[in-house]
């Protein structure tokens, strides 16, 4: 049985994770993502470290496999071209389930091929976009060649597939089984259905052609 923790503890360990993904994990870095005492937080790490939950290596900190069953992660994806309640509705609810939020932003060429169409945004603007929401903790460009390498390198808890996304459940819990891990998909609804980025899009062409 997993002992529990705090959740000021789960959000340092959160951190930690999210940190280890672009290896910047520095004492600098997560003081200014909490914004509290640097002795406060020295104390907090020597304590997580005590317990093993982390290990210090030079000046960076890196999450134990101990540590990490301490915290629940959330992995979703999407092309987040123009930000919509809709996402927000997503983002919040797949927030919920978990103690951290990572999103995996779809590729500029990978955009490309699904819609035929570049995105209005390109890749680095969308991760930027997406990282300013509130319930998000982490934001990266997903893999050029699979969508499974993204979830292979975050190894989270839970998937969480978005109400307008085309992903099959059952295919992507066979790359989960294939792959042997254990992770949870969830497909979300949405109170907002009809609202896509793809539609205002075309709306907003037609209302440039109505006007012209």
């Amino acid at each position: 049985m997993v002992k529990k923790i705090s959740n000021n503890y789960k959000k340092i360990l959160g951190l930690i994770f999210c940190n280890n993904i672009n290896k910047s994990s520095t004492i600098q870095n997560i003081k200014r993502q909490l914004n509290i005492d640097k002795k406060c937080l020295l104390e907090q790490l020597e304590n997580l470290r005590e317990k093993k939950y982390i290990i210090q290596k030079n000046n960076l900190y890196f999450i134990t496999k101990k540590g990490r069953l301490q915290i629940s992660v959330v992995l979703t994806g999407g092309v987040y071209d123009i930000i919509h309640p809709g996402h927000i509705y997503t983002l919040k609810k797949s927030k919920k389930m978990g103690d951290v939020l990572i999103i995996s932003i779809a590729t500029d060429e990978r955009v490309k091929k699904i819609k035929n169409r570049m995105p209005l945004n390109n890749e680095k603007r969308r991760v930027n976009l997406v990282s300013a929401i509130k319930y998000v903790d982490y934001a990266l460009v997903g893999s050029e060649k699979s969508i499974f390498n993204t979830v292979k390198k975050i190894k989270p808890d839970i998937i969480t597939i978005g109400y307008d996304q085309r992903h099959h459940i059952i295919g992507v819990k066979k790359l989960i089984a294939k792959n042997k891990m254990k992770i949870k998909v969830v497909k979300l609804d949405s109170p907002i259905p009809k609202v896509k980025s793809s539609f205002i899009i075309k709306r907003n062409i037609q209302k440039e052609k109505d006007i012209i």
